[in-house]
């Protein structure tokens, strides 16, 4: 994503390095393994998809869900990025809002398998 459109809640270190204020990073509790995040899914989530702008995919009870990052939107997506079934204005508001099996993602974050960026 171009520095010119980032979305509000990304910030810059004092290295000019882009990271996620809104979901920083913690690297002197969490370590550097997951990027200074306690695990995978919060890395590619908090991370690679909503400061790296990458789509991802990721599992929850067997099902695979997909993840659509677009410059002006975010959206959950059939599996080849062609169909958008439910849309946001940016990766963190559908973090925070999207309903996968009655719960919020937010709130599933650590009980989701097979979290890859695209």
């Amino acid at each position: 994503m171009n520095e010119q459109n980032d979305f509000p809640y990304i910030g810059k270190d004092i290295l000019g390095f882009r990271y996620n204020a809104a979901y920083p990073p913690n690297t002197a509790k969490f370590g550097t393994t997951y990027g200074g995040y306690p695990n995978n899914a919060r890395q590619v989530l908090f991370y690679d998809f909503a400061v790296q702008g990458y789509d991802v995919e990721f599992s929850y009870h067997g099902k695979k869900y997909h993840l659509l990052f677009e410059p002006d939107h975010s959206a959950l997506c059939d599996e080849n990025y062609n169909k958008e079934h439910e849309s946001f204005s940016n990766p963190i508001e559908l973090i925070e809002n999207l309903s996968i099996e009655g719960s919020k993602l937010i709130d599933i974050i650590d009980e989701l398998e097979d979290v890859e960026p695209e």
